[in-house]
């Protein structure tokens, strides 16, 4: 199978990266072109624009950083709507909220083609390895027609039916984990503020019943103060914004959500943005 793939951030290059070393034929577009180049040393082709990939390729996937970015790589000059048409598909892996997800949906529909949004649940290492969790919503006969990459990027896909479900599935998500790494960043502060050891309190929670991957991964590192990003803080922010507003549209009180939102917001005005989400933890440091 011959995949195109745009967006090669933290994300888009280890799940191309993924595809190439699994036999598929992948060809890669970023906006700036020069990041392709590490792919192209693995096997992958150059598109020089969305369209192009699109053309070349049966079966598209786009990993945008935010909704602007989805929508772009579809309307703008040289955008997937040039050259999209019956017997394509395009498979938007970004983490974007309901509406942006329709517009894309209704757009390419329009032209006879075929859409899928198959958002993630994971960062980098689990990209790097397929262990992905894929929360894809759109059109069936689409996602069975990608099932063979879907298997080789992700653990377990899920079809959650009509488009906007696999986006509000992942927003969701998204909003718990960074809900719990804020909580998780308060209580690192507060017992070393009182006087206890935090690697300690590392070790008590991993025996508990609140023991959990991104608890035991994320600590120690958060203790040194390294905080290399396999999911950027300012991505977190956005998803947590962009879940607000789904609470607000279903009149949910989320009051630990915006308060959590709060904190990302204040790290990202320290410069902490492009760091991974675990530098919140930073942040609360200095709120103490």
């Amino acid at each position: 199978m011959e995949v195109g793939f745009l967006g090669l951030g933290i994300m888009g290059k280890a799940i191309s990266m993924n595809l190439l070393q699994h036999g598929f034929k992948v060809t890669v577009w970023n906006r700036t072109l020069s990041k392709c180049n590490e792919l192209v040393a693995h096997g992958a082709t150059i598109g020089e624009s969305p369209a192009e990939v699109v053309k070349k390729c049966k079966i598209t996937i786009g990993m945008l950083a935010d909704p602007p970015a989805a929508l772009s790589v579809v309307f703008d000059k040289g955008g997937i709507l040039e050259q999209i048409c019956p017997g394509k598909g395009y498979i938007d892996m970004s983490t974007v909220d309901p509406e942006t997800s329709t517009k894309i949906s209704q757009a390419i529909s329009a032209k006879g083609g075929h859409f899928l949004e198959a958002p993630v649940s994971g960062s980098k290492q689990p990209a790097e390895t397929g262990q992905l969790v894929i929360l894809s919503a759109g059109e069936k006969e689409l996602y069975d027609e990608a099932i063979p990459a879907l298997n080789v990027i992700g653990k377990k896909s899920f079809f959650l039916g009509e488009i906007g479900n696999g986006a509000k599935m992942k927003l969701v998500v998204n909003m718990i984990m960074g809900c719990m790494m804020n909580a998780f960043s308060e209580g690192l502060v507060l017992s070393e503020k009182s006087g206890l050891d935090p690697r300690t309190l590392l070790e008590v929670l991993d025996l508990g019943g609140i023991a959990n991957p991104m608890f035991r991964g994320k600590g120690p590192g958060m203790l040194q103060g390294n905080h290399s990003p396999a999911f950027p803080l300012k991505h977190q922010q956005k998803d947590i914004r962009l879940a607000l507003a789904l609470g607000d549209e279903n009149a949910v009180s989320m009051p630990v959500a915006a308060a959590a939102n709060e904190t990302y917001k204040t790290a990202r005005s320290l410069g902490l943005g492009d760091l991974d989400f675990s530098a919140v933890f930073e942040a609360v440091k200095g709120l103490k």
